[in-house]
C-alpha cells in the first residue's frame, strides 16, 4: 500500500509576506501573542447592507489612522475604535491586518489606474504630461500615508512594496510606449525607452515623498499649491524630453526655468553677452 502524501507546507509569497508582519508585529510587541480568534482564510464578502456598511467603515477607518501613524505602529483595536466596532467583529470581515491594508491600498491605485487611464487621447504632449503629473500630485496629496506605506522599505514591517513596483512598471510602460511613438528613432530597445521613463518617474516620485509625506517645509515654501507642484514636475519633464522649454502662458510664474541653460548657450554660440545698461 502505498502512503498517503503529506500536503505541502510551502506557502505563497503573499501569505509568506502576511506572515513576516504578524512576526514582525509580535516581537515588537513583547508579550503579545497571535489573537485565537484570528482567522487563517478571508471572510466571504457580507451579503447584507449593514455588513458592507461595517466592512467599508473599517477600511476607512485604517485609511484614515495612515495617515499619522505607520503601519506598524497601527493596532487592531486602533482600528476598530475609528470604526466604532468590537476588535472580534474584525476577524468576521479580515483575516489580519496586513490584509484590510493590501485592500485599502489596492482600491487607491486601481482608482489611480481607472483615472490615469481616462484621460483624453487627443492631447497633445504637454498636456499629456501635465495630466500625469497632476494626478500623480493628488494621489500623493490625498494620501500621504498610503504612499508611505507603499515605499516602506523594510517589508518585515509593511509588505506593500511589490505593489508599488506593479504600478511603477505599467506606469513606466505608458510613459515609454508614450516616448516611443514621438521619438522612434531615439533608442533601437524597449528597455532603453524604458529605462528613460524610470529615471523620470523617479525623479517625480522622490520629490512628491519629500514633499506630501515627509512634509519638506523649504519645497512647500517654493511651490505651495499642488497645481504649482504639477506644473513645475511637467516643465522638468518637457525640458528633459523636448530640450526646450514649454510655451511662456505655461510657464506663467515658473518663468525662471528660461534662464537655465542661456549662460551655457551663448557660451557654445561664441557671441558675448549683452551687458545690462547702467
Amino acid at each position: 500500500m502505498s502512503e498517503k502524501k503529506k500536503p505541502s507546507s510551502a506557502k505563497t509569497p503573499a501569505a509568506a509576506s502576511r506572515q513576516a508582519s504578524e512576526d514582525h508585529a509580535a516581537a515588537v510587541r513583547p508579550g503579545r501573542s497571535r489573537r485565537r480568534n484570528a482567522v487563517k482564510t478571508k471572510p466571504p464578502q457580507p451579503i447584507t447592507r449593514r455588513g458592507r456598511a461595517t466592512r467599508q467603515r473599517l477600511k476607512d477607518a485604517l485609511a484614515k489612522l495612515l495617515q499619522t501613524c505607520a503601519f506598524h505602529e497601527i493596532r487592531l483595536e486602533d482600528i476598530t475604535r475609528e470604526a466604532g466596532v468590537r476588535v472580534s467583529l474584525f476577524y468576521h470581515y479580515f483575516p489580519s491586518k496586513t490584509d484590510i491594508t493590501h485592500e485599502v491600498l489596492s482600491d487607491l491605485l486601481g482608482a489611480f489606474r481607472e483615472e490615469v487611464a481616462g484621460r483624453p487621447k487627443d492631447d497633445g504632449p504637454l498636456a499629456a504630461i501635465h495630466y500625469a503629473n497632476q494626478r500623480m500630485v493628488a494621489l500623493c496629496a490625498a494620501s500621504p500615508g498610503a504612499i508611505r506605506c507603499l515605499l516602506e522599505a523594510d517589508q518585515a514591517v509593511a509588505p506593500f512594496a511589490p505593489m508599488w513596483r506593479e504600478l511603477t512598471l505599467d506606469w513606466n510602460r505608458r510613459i515609454a510606449a508614450n516616448i516611443r511613438r514621438q521619438m522612434p528613432k531615439a533608442f533601437k530597445t524597449e528597455a532603453e525607452y524604458l529605462s528613460l521613463a524610470y529615471a523620470l518617474a523617479g525623479t517625480a516620485d522622490s520629490y512628491l515623498f519629500e514633499y506630501f509625506v515627509q512634509k519638506n517645509p523649504i519645497l512647500r515654501e517654493a511651490y505651495p499649491t499642488q497645481e504649482e507642484v504639477a506644473r513645475f514636475l511637467t516643465i522638468l519633464w518637457y525640458r528633459a524630453l523636448y530640450l526646450a522649454n514649454p510655451p511662456d502662458d505655461f510657464l506663467g510664474d515658473l518663468a525662471g526655468f528660461k534662464s537655465l541653460g542661456q549662460r551655457s548657450a551663448v557660451r557654445r554660440s561664441g557671441a558675448r553677452p549683452k551687458k545690462k545698461p547702467s
